[in-house]
């Protein structure tokens, strides 16, 4: 129902138009005011339809009452009628620039009037309708908009959060050396929060150096190289602490193809590198065991048979009579060299099943009090005949007294035996061997060996001490000859007595080797004289 307001402070003129306003349609909604001041308060609460406006009123004019009319947004395009006389055309030209959709000559014709006020509300009815669709559709696209902005946003934040869950550092920097994005990962490696990276240049994140190397890559993307695949880069965090990664870089394009940004992402292989690093190690140590156990093989080869075909010849020699007729000295000798050769097979046996048995922890002790200096001494008497034969002579220097040691006392003298053995074969013919006997600086008791030969390389200690372990790689032409097990061996036998093997040695400058009891291998009571 159109609803139809009339404005004209004449009382006749009003009824007229209200009868005229009634004319138009069967089913109108119309009200009358004389005063345009109320009429217009009245609009802004109800917007009227159609407006039909007299032309003269003392507390406010026609022209003037169009133009506050026209002030109100709910009526700025309500049709208006302006109603003038014949003869004033100056004011229907006012009227029009006023803003009145049509001025119609008074008397009006009523079939005149009706016409064009039936045409006005039916314009109006179109423009209603088209504003009220426009409204509902702008409505409408305002909710896709919000929604689409809440998709995105929804998207985002998941996104964000998928890639804060990656165990890796993801960035994205544009072409000006700024980050736009970094993940929750890549911002605690650097001790920030995400938020506080946003912008930030990649000089004040990663320092000066780190920055400019990665200025350098993101520079290589935006030329149009694409992708980086795959390089590693050691990288320091937010605690100085440096780690490596692998790091790839891709172009981020907008809609028109050029490229804006740069995505990083970095793997921290810092575990893999190390886990790699150790396999080669032990990879290597592997190959070396395995070359050592080569040559472990050839010298026991060499060592066994070498008795083993002097005990056959002659033991062979002397059952064919192959020395002539058999003479009581000749074969006490020919017996002398077959027990010295089966004494030399049975202490490298020995050696062996030593060793075996100390891997095993099926070595037994036999603990009791030892004289340090008695042992050296009984040593040194043994080996008398090896160091005349080799033309090494023998210094034995001795603490003036000195506390018992409580140990096994055989596995001891075993231990000084292959010590002293050592340095005679690696002196030369003229040297000489030195014991000394002391207090070892933490109280303790130490024996070392000093040979005068030519000592072993610090690159070469780790293969002297290995239980397969030989420096001279060719048993055949090796003039001192021997297996390699006689330091190892006094190494493991001194760990089970509670002790320590230590070795000083230098290129040309010999070697020292001791035997060193710590205090709590001591027997406390009367020391005893060395």
């Amino acid at each position: 129902m159109p609803f139809i307001l009339v404005i004209d402070d004449r009382p006749a003129k009003r009824r007229q138009y209200l009868e005229l306003a009634a004319s138009i349609e069967a089913d109108v909604n119309i009200e009358g005011f004389a005063n345009p001041r109320a009429a217009i308060e009245a609009s802004a609460d109800m917007p009227p339809d159609l407006v039909i406006l007299g032309r003269t009123m003392p507390m406010l004019n026609g022209v003037r009452a169009v133009r506050q009319f026209r002030r109100i947004p709910e009526c700025e395009n309500i049709p208006v009628i302006f109603l003038v006389e014949p003869n004033d055309l100056r004011l229907r030209f006012r009227a029009m620039e006023a803003g009145a959709s049509d001025v119609i000559i008074d008397p009006v014709d009523p079939g005149e009037f009706q016409l064009r006020a039936r045409n006005l509300l039916a314009a109006w009815s179109s423009i209603k309708k088209t504003q009220m669709r426009a409204e509902l559709l702008e409505r409408s696209l305002t909710a896709k908009e919000r929604r689409y902005r809440r998709d995105l946003r929804a998207t985002r934040n998941s996104l964000r959060g998928i890639v804060d869950t990656v165990p890796a550092m993801v960035s994205v920097s544009d072409r000006d050396g700024n980050y736009v994005f970094v993940n929750q990962y890549m911002a605690s490696f650097y001790d920030r929060r995400p938020e506080e990276t946003m912008g930030v240049p990649i000089l004040e994140i990663l320092g000066k150096s780190q920055g400019e190397r990665e200025i350098a890559a993101n520079r290589e993307v935006l030329k149009g190289a694409g992708t980086l695949n795959g390089y590693e880069e050691d990288i320091t965090d937010g605690h100085g602490m440096t780690r490596t990664f692998l790091s790839t870089k891709s172009a981020l394009r907008d809609d028109a193809n050029r490229i804006v940004n740069v995505i990083t992402v970095s793997q921290d292989i810092t575990f893999r590198k190390w886990v790699e690093a150790e396999l080669r190690e032990a990879k290597n140590a592997a190959e070396a065991a395995s070359r050592v156990k080569t040559e472990f093989l050839a010298n026991v080869s060499h060592e066994l048979r070498t008795p083993l075909n002097a005990i056959i010849g002659f033991a062979e020699g002397m059952s064919g009579d192959l020395f002539g007729e058999p003479e009581l000295d000749r074969y006490r000798e020919y017996a002398g060299h077959i027990s010295e050769s089966a004494r030399h097979l049975k202490a490298i046996i020995d050696d062996i099943l030593d060793i075996a048995s100390i891997e095993g922890g099926r070595l037994d002790v036999l603990e009791s009090e030892a004289d340090p200096a008695s042992v050296v001494w009984a040593t040194v008497k043994a080996l008398e005949g090896q160091a005349a034969q080799a033309q090494v002579a023998i210094h034995v220097e001795s603490g003036e007294s000195l506390l018992p040691v409580k140990t096994d006392e055989e596995r001891f003298g075993q231990i000084l035996k292959n010590l002293m053995s050592n340095a005679i074969k690696f002196s030369p013919e003229g040297g000489d061997v030195r014991v000394e006997i002391v207090e070892s600086p933490d109280g303790g008791v130490c024996i070392s060996v000093q040979d005068s030969g030519a000592g072993i390389a610090t690159e070469d200690l780790p293969l002297a001490t290995d239980r397969f372990g030989q420096l001279v790689g060719d048993p055949m032409s090796d003039p001192i000859g021997g297996m390699g097990l006689g330091l190892p061996l006094s190494i493991g036998l001194a760990d089970l007595l509670g002790a320590r093997v230590e070795i000083d040695s230098q290129k040309g400058k010999g070697t020292t080797v001791s035997l060193v009891f710590p205090p709590n291998k001591l027997a406390r009571r009367g020391r005893m004289a060395g």
